[in-house]
């Protein structure tokens, strides 16, 4: 066998294991005593404590058990908690270009503000942190920010929480 065959072999076997791995089903099936966690999409659903099941006549889990329950509770929150800042830098992004900010498409710069979410979902104390450079990107990112005051509300498992964050406002062209 020449080297260029023997390349060639190497080669169409190589294609043949490939399209068999993909073909593969890569589905692992749990062992015994795994726990799987259904997370629910409506963050409005708080989540049970153990005081909450003893009101319901259910019985209070064991330690580990009820150690498991709470780390499950503050993943939950932490997701929402997350989704929820992403939603409000979503709502800023949308607002960046209100009209009154003037012709912006041509400039380039990043602005960060910080704010406090007050519980109602207002925003407060709207500070630029570091401007741009340019007076009128630091402006319309501001008013951006002061826009997507009260847009979006959180869910009902952060109700009561309040957040003091940063954003930067980025601005490139015509986009």
């Amino acid at each position: 066998m020449t080297s260029q065959q023997l390349t060639c072999s190497c080669i169409a076997v190589s294609i043949i294991v490939h399209l068999w791995l993909v073909n593969f089903e890569w589905i692992s099936e749990p062992e015994a005593g795994d726990t799987q966690i259904a997370i629910p999409v409506n963050f409005d659903v708080p989540p049970i404590r153990s005081a909450d099941k003893t009101a319901l006549g259910q019985q209070v889990a064991d330690s580990s058990n009820e150690k498991q329950a709470e780390e499950q509770a503050r993943k939950l929150e932490r997701l929402a908690r997350k989704c929820y800042l992403v939603k409000v830098r979503e709502a800023v992004e949308q607002r960046k270009f209100l009209p009154g900010n003037g012709d912006l498409s041509g400039l380039i710069g990043n602005v960060q503000y910080s704010f406090h979410i007050r519980k109602d979902d207002s925003f407060t104390d709207i500070r630029l942190i570091r401007s741009s450079g340019n007076p009128l990107l630091d402006t319309a990112a501001g008013r951006a920010v002061a826009a997507a005051s009260g847009v979006v509300k959180r869910p009902g498992i952060l109700r009561g929480q309040s957040f003091n964050i940063r954003i930067t406002v980025k601005y490139q062209r015509n986009m």
